[in-house]
């Protein structure tokens, strides 16, 4: 069973012992293929087995370290600790060089190449040549997230409107919570019980809105009595939060923090860009690809504040990427110190020639 010393018995040696019990307290010693005690055995000992199984699963699910999904929903309202759901995508389309002063009416529906479609949310009048239409996705999720100068287009023409618009600012979307992430959160919530604005406090409330996977607490950040919180995504590339989520960091910690030292202070981190010179014996597309993941997973695992990233992790980093077989780390060539409110980032990888080494 989970996280115990009691071993559940198997079918057969359940078998076994129901059948020697009752040969025992018939007072028979002949085992027989059809005999009532050999049928009466099987019979007891598959619904036993049964209820076995069903304390197995009890236990695994009595604690949320282990539990299925459906019962860490449980266990996170009991912890006050919910999901987070899915965000839709909003941001702007724009058509630019219109003539005229046409108008693109809220409600209507523009769709992107591959089948993703968002809605306007304002009835917008074209200014200057230039119509900007704030719009969200119909669909939450991160497959919103459309990069700046992609195609969308009209899914009903509009007059004095070019049927194809193109994307402005327009991110912000994010998935379902993954069911591991969330399991930590529900976890923190056991090591770390509220404390009245205690340091963990800070840091499980940040985390408790979307988008936010890290954070961190300085106490006295500006002054005696404040109180600065830093707060972090998981994106390797992009840790630092856009200010509208900064804000609702804020806005959501604010109720809850104590009314003593009022001075609450919510910034996005610091990015660190971290520039590499890396030359490969194997050379492909395909590794540098895995060369760049491996170095990005390094990013969100030793990234932290007032750190540092020491060469030798990088160079393992790279080792571990898929078909590598050897690589020179040409920079940086010392390990680098990180402020006191800066992530690592990866920055630009330029590629050279592997030289063997020469006596």
């Amino acid at each position: 069973m989970a996280d115990s010393q009691f071993a559940r018995p198997e079918l057969p040696q359940l078998i076994a012992t129901i059948r020697s019990d009752l040969l025992t307290r018939f007072k028979q010693d002949a085992v027989l293929r059809r005999m009532d005690a050999e049928v009466y055995g099987r019979v007891q000992a598959a619904a036993v087995h049964t209820l076995y199984g069903y304390l197995d699963y009890l236990a695994r699910n009595m604690l949320p370290d282990l539990c299925d999904e459906d019962w860490l929903y449980r266990h996170a309202r009991i912890k006050r600790c919910p999901r987070k759901d899915a965000v839709a995508a909003s941001g702007f389309i724009r058509w630019d060089g219109l003539g005229g002063t046409p108008t693109l009416p809220a409600g209507t529906q523009i769709q992107r190449d591959d089948q993703v479609t968002f809605t306007t949310t304002q009835t917008v009048k074209a200014s200057g040549g230039l119509l900007r239409v704030p719009v969200v996705t119909d669909v939450a999720g991160m497959a919103g997230n459309t990069d700046d100068g992609i195609a969308l287009r009209l899914g009903t023409p509009v007059s004095g409107i070019p049927s194809t618009g193109y994307a402005d600012t327009l991110n912000g979307g994010d998935d379902v919570e993954e069911l591991e992430t969330w399991r930590a959160r529900v976890m923190e919530r056991y090591y770390w019980i509220p404390q009245g604005g205690a340091d963990p406090d800070y840091i499980i409330w940040a985390k408790e809105i979307a988008g936010i996977t890290r954070a961190w607490t300085f106490r006295h950040y500006q002054g005696t009595g404040t109180v600065g919180v830093m707060v972090a995504t998981s994106d390797p590339a992009n840790p630092a939060p856009a200010d509208d989520v900064v804000q609702a960091v804020r806005a959501h910690i604010l109720p809850l923090a104590p009314v003593a030292g009022g001075g609450l202070t919510v910034f996005a981190a610091s990015e660190h860009v971290i520039p590499m010179t890396i030359a490969l014996a194997k050379d492909t597309p395909e590794i540098r690809t895995a060369v760049t993941a491996e170095l990005n997973s390094l990013m969100l695992r030793d990234g932290q504040p007032a750190g540092k990233v020491y060469l030798s992790r990088v160079s393992e980093a790279i080792s571990l990427a898929t078909n590598e077989v050897a690589h020179q780390l040409r920079s940086p060539t010392v390990d680098i110190v990180l402020g006191q409110t800066e992530l690592p980032v990866l920055g630009e990888i330029t590629w050279q020639t592997y030289t063997e080494a020469t006596e």
